[in-house]
């Protein structure tokens, strides 16, 4: 299975920790979802994508998910999101993958746009660091 991932699991530490293994680099390819702008959520540190005709959110699609590759990241997303089939271009040619959509009734976008290099300076060390208490919490 494919996915287009367009936030935090753009991260390489981020998707080795929900996947629980670290991918190759090139398992991403980079690749634009059209008709969407990507969003910082309103008191968190992740985007989601929204939609907007003007705009396109560059991301990467990875492939070759196993069945409990897809379940860790339906887990990490939680029940704010489903999983869409939509058109994204790769390389120049449309193709259609999987996209956790949020559901959107359930955010609230901010006016700003969402980077990855500015996320990993900014907040990426205490999102991990959430992660892990999480994790802690649901062993525990």
């Amino acid at each position: 299975m494919r996915f287009f991932f367009y936030g935090t699991l753009l991260d390489r530490d981020v998707t080795a920790w929900v996947l629980g293994r670290r991918l190759p680099p090139g398992a991403f390819t980079p690749a634009i979802l059209p008709g969407h702008a990507r969003r910082r959520i309103e008191g968190g540190s992740y985007p989601i994508a929204v939609p907007d005709p003007k705009s396109a959110v560059a991301g990467a699609v990875v492939g070759g998910l196993s069945r409990r590759d897809v379940a860790r990241l339906a887990a990490y997303e939680g029940p704010r999101y489903r999983i869409a089939p939509l058109k994204v271009r790769i390389a120049g040619r449309l193709s259609i993958v999987s996209v956790f959509a949020p559901l959107e009734e359930r955010f609230r976008p901010t006016r700003g746009s969402w980077e990855l290099p500015t996320w990993q300076r900014r907040d990426k060390r205490a999102f991990l660091a959430r992660l892990a208490r999480r994790r802690q919490n649901d062993e525990g």
